[in-house]
């Protein structure tokens, strides 16, 4: 459920906004927060997972962040709803980074990819699935219940995890020192040039999706309901192109995968603002976009992975953070451009953000593949 909290806010705005009378802007950095502490925790947790016990750090993690979700369905402030978004991002911060170096440690080459892209498809269906049905809660009783339903699951998500999870005792520990796995990763030719990547492209993706739901609201007149049906279209159309990624990457390869579809979403991210206005237009970009990120991202991602195989939680870590960096930046930027210009202006500076991630990765002279 850390995946579809991380979006759940986008068809939530409008009514989040309205109950807590604020400026939807302002609402929406709920999202600034969840990303900002996810972006500042996850680098100073990523050694712990090189040095210690990963059952242990992912079990604590969906703990704080089970915490900070249902603390956000208890909310009745705007002070009090940015301190529990930060909560959750803090116990994001600590279980994600570590999934990904699992995956990592136990997983190389085709199979990397296609457990990479399965997994991929898991954060997908969160969103077709949780967003959707966070805004059918909030269209039937509050907004506070999308959290409360996203806390339930994510008791469910920490039960199966204590149960289902063994012993997964570092194969690295280093006594020496917590510092060593920055400046193994800083030494590592082209990590930096790669997190950059992330950056940019989230960057560039957030700045658009985050106000998803309130371009939809005020073009289409949309209920909470409704704009959550939107959500549904994308979620689905990610979850299928994640899942069979693998293969398209092992075809493919990572570099070009992540250079066609990076190419491809600012082409499509600019087409929203200039024909979003028309209903089956948007599904139709947005399925399509769904697609492009599904098979983009996953190629990223399996990359970043083995950059630094000794130390796989500290970079996933770092991956994770530069990820929140450009949700960050994009959601603050684009609440900005959105309210002193329009939608218009976010999915230029969103293309624009996207085509750098791929000029980026087309200037690495050895991309890993």
């Amino acid at each position: 459920m850390t995946g579809a909290d991380a979006f759940i806010i986008s068809a939530l705005l409008p009514a989040i906004a309205t109950s807590l009378h604020v400026p939807t802007n302002t609402a929406a950095y709920g999202v600034t927060v969840y990303a900002l502490c996810y972006a500042i925790g996850a680098p100073l947790f990523g050694p712990l997972g090189d040095r210690f016990n990963k059952r242990f750090l992912l079990i604590s993690g969906c703990g704080i962040f089970l915490l900070g979700t249902l603390l956000c369905g208890l909310a009745n402030s705007l002070l009090t709803f940015y301190l529990y978004r930060a909560i959750a991002g803090i116990g994001a911060a600590l279980f994600v980074p570590n999934i990904w170096a699992f995956i990592g440690t136990y997983f190389n080459g085709q199979r990397l990819n296609q457990v990479m892209g399965i997994v991929m498809s898991a954060l997908s269906l969160s969103i077709a699935t949780g967003v959707p049905l966070g805004a059918l809660l909030a269209q039937l009783s509050s907004w506070h219940m999308a959290f409360w339903g996203s806390a339930m699951l994510t008791l469910i998500a920490l039960s199966i995890l204590t149960i289902a999870i063994p012993s997964l005792p570092s194969q690295n520990a280093q006594p020496d020192g917590y510092f060593t796995s920055f400046k193994t990763l800083v030494h590592t030719p082209h990590a930096i040039a790669a997190l950059l990547i992330t950056l940019t492209w989230m960057t560039g993706f957030y700045g658009v999706y985050t106000f998803l739901g309130v371009f939809a609201t005020a073009t289409f007149h949309f209920n909470t309901m409704q704009t959550g049906l939107i959500f549904i279209t994308y979620g689905s159309a990610n979850f299928v192109a994640s899942f069979f990624a693998g293969k398209l990457i092992s075809l493919l390869g990572k570099k070009q995968s992540v250079t066609i579809n990076g190419l491809v979403s600012a082409t499509l991210v600019l087409s929203l603002g200039i024909w979003g206005q028309h209903l089956a237009v948007l599904l139709i970009i947005l399925v399509v976009l769904a697609l492009s990120q599904g098979w983009g991202v996953t190629a990223l991602t399996a990359t970043i992975v083995n950059i630094v195989p000794s130390n796989r939680s500290t970079i996933m870590s770092f991956n994770s953070a530069f990820l929140y960096y450009g949700l960050t930046l994009g959601s603050a930027a684009g609440g900005l451009l959105l309210t002193k210009i329009g939608f218009y202006a976010v999915t230029i500076a969103a293309a624009t953000a996207l085509l750098v991630a791929v000029l980026i990765a087309n200037a690495l002279s050895h991309y890993s593949d």
